[in-house]
């Protein structure tokens, strides 16, 4: 991991933003989306914060294995996620959370944070598993019940 990588840190938040705006006849779905999103910009506030520092000796000469790759993945998924047109339905916006949600951006903002001296306790899997339970309580499509199941069981798997 090089200092000079970034973390894509404002399109979840804006996207989740744009979703929980045009879900304000749905009251359940708005209070999600803006939930996600307030969370979102809690995650990006502190990747801002480690990106503003100077970078140490110690930090330049870290590397991560698969780091862009996975990088290049989460800004594939969220290029998707914010091409969304505003008309789409809750499972086309639910899907692109699902498969963001899916990569591997929460363990390098982890990683980020662990890198930099300020790794933090959060509730990333409650993130995780408030957006799987409402992707499978909401959504009539298989395959968004699935994504859901799928996260719900990987944030499963992941508690300590």
């Amino acid at each position: 991991m090089s200092p000079r990588v970034r973390m894509p840190i404002s399109a979840p938040r804006s996207t989740t933003r744009r979703y929980a705006a045009s879900s304000r006849t749905d009251p359940v779905l708005c209070a999600l989306w803006t939930s996600l999103a307030r969370e979102e910009e809690e995650h990006a506030d502190g990747i801002a914060l480690v990106q503003s520092r100077p970078a140490s000796r110690a930090d330049s000469l870290t590397r991560l294995d698969g780091w862009t790759e996975a990088l290049a993945t989460v800004e594939q998924r969220l290029t998707v996620a914010e091409r969304l047109e505003a008309g789409a339905t809750t499972n086309r916006q639910l899907s692109a959370a699902l498969d963001l949600e899916m990569t591997e951006l929460e363990a390098l903002r982890h990683v980020l944070l662990a890198a930099s001296g300020q790794a933090e306790i959060d509730a990333a899997p409650a993130h995780a598993e408030r957006l799987a339970d409402a992707a499978v309580r909401l959504s009539n499509d298989p395959h968004v019940r699935l994504q859901g199941a799928l996260l719900r069981t990987r944030a499963w798997l992941g508690r300590p």
